[in-house]
């Protein structure tokens, strides 16, 4: 089973069972360890009761304690989990549904329940029937499966299946990398049902003992007001970052922040460790394979049980160098969901190592600078342009809050490069504008420079941080 998670939570339930664990905001809902053992132990009863048939759950709604409660009980029950925000549209859960049968939904909220859901499909709520005589946990984690919806390492979306030994890894090297204890609050404001949120607000916190607090979409004033009313660890992307930078909190309790996501730029990190006093950690990491390397100082190196190798231009696969990234863990996902739960599909594997799809380059000591995507490559005048090489260089521009750069199609045969920027508040743009051309000119290449520079209000990006590149045309 997925058994050093769930016997992790109870131990912890036993030491402090009215401990406060999870808090929905500052001013929101709070569960205690209890609560949620009630809630999932009710949960798991239910579906004992009333699934009879094995197969997927789908635990649908808001992150915070009835997610964790839903989860738990997923898991002990031995179900695949397939975890579904309540800000996902009825077309895209019709679609999971249609693709993953379902035995069950789980509603983690009756206000964000979802309305439209298959007819015939059995649904739990959390706050079903709280008279209900509470049981112990089903002890069946062994056969459970966790559904994360990803980009896959294709051109198409997959959903990746992650069994109970990978659940439990992914859990435990987070927890020993970043030093995770019971002392810890971790303030969270990524969306549970994607791989970050998942790992760092309910896996890792689980398996720790740790708190956390939630708060709803990523926004720099919010985690600043989570770190001044006793957040210790602040999992994050290099944006909100950023904007943390600009003002420092001496007072605060903050031990540890990371980002992830997207690489995170050095002038970002400077910044705030000048103000603040950490340095903050740049993990690197994906849907298929949980934590990858993690790292401060510019430096990130493999976690325990991960073996990167490159694979070269010339096909050959070898331990360092510069090329496509290829990865083999502990924690590997057992492959992408296909015909209706079958044999996964193990994605683009060569000799037991995953194709990630990322670019970058491995020194002898195992050191890794990740540089870009290969799918996202394009051509300029018969030269492969990397957008996030270019990106990199434009957000070391300190009047440069965020940039995105996209092919520029001036004619069937011709491709220059565009740069989309959001400046900073209160800058000479046409100064701004002028420096940064001056800054291209000087650290890229004649066609790695971009042709035109517009200015945006923002840039399209996931809940998670990760830029929307379809999406920049319609800025």
């Amino acid at each position: 089973m997925a058994v050093r998670l769930i016997e992790s939570f109870l131990d912890a339930v036993d030491r402090d069972p009215e401990g406060i664990v999870v808090r929905e905001g500052r001013d929101g809902p709070t569960w205690s360890r209890s609560r949620i053992l009630q809630t999932a132990s009710r949960l798991a009863q239910r579906l004992e009761d009333e699934v009879g048939r094995p197969g997927t759950v789908m635990l649908h709604g808001p992150s915070g304690g009835g997610f964790w409660a839903g989860l738990l009980a997923g898991f002990a029950t031995g179900r695949s989990v397939l975890p579904v925000g309540s800000e996902s549209t009825d077309r895209e859960r019709a679609a999971l549904a249609e693709a993953h049968p379902l035995a069950a939904v789980i509603e983690t909220s009756p206000i964000d329940s979802w309305g439209s859901r298959p007819s015939g499909t059995t649904v739990v709520g959390i706050d079903s029937d709280p008279r209900t005589a509470v049981r112990d946990l089903p002890r069946r984690a062994s056969n459970c499966r966790l559904l994360l919806r990803s980009s896959g390492t294709t051109d198409r979306p997959a959903v990746a299946v992650r069994n109970a030994a990978a659940i439990d890894r992914v859990a435990s090297v987070l927890v020993d990398r970043l030093s995770l204890d019971a002392e810890d609050e971790i303030h969270v404001a990524l969306p549970m049902q994607h791989a970050y949120g998942m790992e760092h607000g309910v896996l890792a916190p689980i398996m720790a003992g740790s708190r956390i607090g939630w708060s709803k979409g990523l926004d720099p004033l919010q985690a600043a007001d989570a770190v001044s009313n006793g957040a210790t660890v602040l999992p994050t992307v290099p944006a909100i970052l950023d904007g943390l930078a600009r003002e420092s909190n001496a007072d605060s309790g903050l031990r540890l922040v990371y980002t992830a996501g997207s690489p995170l730029p050095r002038t970002t990190a400077t910044r705030f460790l000048e103000t603040w006093g950490i340095d903050p950690g740049d993990l690197y990491g994906m849907t298929e394979v949980g934590t990858i390397a993690y790292g401060t100082g510019g430096r990130i190196a493999p976690v325990d049980g991960v073996d990167v190798r490159i694979l070269g231009p010339d096909g050959a696969v070898v331990r360092s160098g510069e090329g496509e990234i290829l990865v083999r863990s502990d924690a590997m996902f057992d492959g992408y969901v296909v015909d209706d739960g079958n044999v996964p599909d193990p994605g683009r594997r060569i000799d037991g190592l995953l194709r990630t799809g990322d670019l970058g380059d491995v020194d002898a000591s195992g050191t890794i600078r990740i540089t870009g995507r290969a799918k996202v490559q394009f051509d300029v005048g018969g030269l492969k342009v990397n957008p996030e090489e270019i990106e990199a260089v434009l957000r070391e521009d300190p009047d440069v809050v965020d940039a995105a750069v996209a092919p520029l199609r001036l004619s069937e045969t011709v491709t220059r490069v565009q740069a989309f920027v959001v400046w900073r508040e209160g800058i000479d743009r046409d100064r701004a504008t002028d420096a940064l051309r001056s800054r291209t000119q000087e650290e890229l290449a004649v066609h790695q420079r971009p042709r035109s520079i517009e200015a945006v209000a923002s840039l399209p990006r996931t809940a998670t941080g990760k830029l929307r590149r379809g999406m920049l045309e319609s800025v």
